[in-house]
């Protein structure tokens, strides 16, 4: 099981759009984590054979879209939520107590626009990134989360240019 993960596109599109046209195919869902979600939903148009699954942003507004969501996938539960309440720029443990309240196995947000995995805990936690706006002088970002075998793994990919894409190093 292979799902794809955006977050903050801010409604520029032409790097999810690349991504997607290269690995649609590999991919069996694909996530969007907010600030614009309307994003998502034009990109659901373009590539109607994979699933979408979104949540809101802090600059999402007069959506309909939930402000968490749990899926199943890989026998794991997989929890969506932008971060923003749960305060992910001061401290990561606040996002973690709360997604092991709901329940999950990982927890996928955004917000920060930088990436960030961390496997140790109860619950996994994985931030792609912004697909559009990073903030850490580095190129824009997406991650892949591979669940196979009741195992997990999150690779944070590096946008390079409209063809090329490669795993960024932890």
């Amino acid at each position: 099981m292979k799902l794809l993960v955006f977050s903050d596109s801010h409604g520029w599109l032409e790097n999810a759009r690349n991504v997607l046209r290269r690995i649609c195919g590999r991919m069996d869902m694909v996530c969007h984590l907010g600030d614009y979600d309307s994003d998502a939903e034009e990109l659901q148009k373009e590539f109607p054979t994979l699933p979408f699954h979104v949540v809101q942003g802090n600059n999402d507004f007069y959506t309909t879209a939930p402000q968490k969501k749990m899926v199943r996938a890989g026998g794991k539960a997989i929890l969506l939520t932008h971060g923003h309440k749960q305060r992910v720029h001061w401290n990561p443990d606040s996002i973690a107590y709360w997604a092991e309240e709901q329940g999950a196995d990982v927890v996928l947000f955004g917000h920060t626009h930088v990436p960030f995995w961390d496997g140790r805990g109860r619950v996994t936690l994985f931030n792609p990134g912004s697909i559009s706006m990073p903030r850490d002088g580095r190129p824009p970002t997406f991650g892949i989360l591979t669940i196979e075998d009741g195992r997990m793994e999150g690779a944070v990919m590096e946008v390079c240019d409209a063809e090329t894409f490669r795993r960024r190093e932890r």
